[in-house]
């Protein structure tokens, strides 16, 4: 059965490293929407213009490899709401299971650590989160299952743990309504993360 695997936390959590151990562990491409900004970056368009495309070709690419009968691992964070909605459209309209994932890094002094030291990308912060510098975004809220791991516990852990949280509460899909990503739908806009 087709997966779709949201990951979520901010940036220096360890949602990108666990993303990618993830990925071969479910037999899922991951996805990381830092790439796709950071290329854009390096193209020449702007920051306010790099957020939203960014995404709308994250979702597209993700939409075409469900398609073509491969689980996702999203690597991204989910501080908007049409982000959230639109990682569960995608899983509705494949008919593959949902699980959300986020990462945290309860030592503050362990994050800042992993931001400074990071091989950051041109679109990743090297300094925390300040959401309200970014119209639009919020904590996440959601009752849905959700996983929420300490990066700071070992990686072999972390997927351990994850894949029996995927195993156990990953939601069944839904009968597909609407297609992911309609033509014209703006993906979130203004994001730094």
């Amino acid at each position: 059965m087709l997966l779709v695997v949201q990951m979520h936390g901010e940036p220096g959590s360890g949602k990108s490293t666990l993303a990618r151990a993830l990925g071969p562990a479910l037999h899922a491409v991951v996805l990381d929407k830092d790439i796709v900004k950071s290329a854009l970056l390096r193209a020449g368009v702007s920051e306010a213009l790099a957020g939203p495309a960014s995404y709308e070709a994250y979702y597209g690419v993700a939409a075409s490899l469900l398609r073509q009968g491969l689980s996702v691992v999203l690597d991204n964070p989910v501080y908007w709401p049409i982000s959230l909605d639109k990682s569960r459209r995608l899983a509705m309209f494949a008919g593959a299971r949902y699980a959300l994932i986020e990462c945290a890094c309860p030592d503050r002094a362990e994050l800042l650590r992993r931001l400074r030291t990071r091989d950051a990308m041109e679109s990743q912060p090297r300094a925390p989160l300040d959401l309200d510098k970014h119209p639009g975004a919020a904590v996440v809220t959601t009752r849905e299952p959700r996983l929420v791991l300490d990066t700071t516990r070992p990686l072999d852990d972390l997927v351990q743990s994850a894949i029996a949280h995927i195993e156990a509460h990953s939601a069944a899909p839904a009968a597909p309504a609407t297609p992911p990503l309609p033509s014209g739908e703006r993906g979130p806009g203004g994001e730094g993360p």
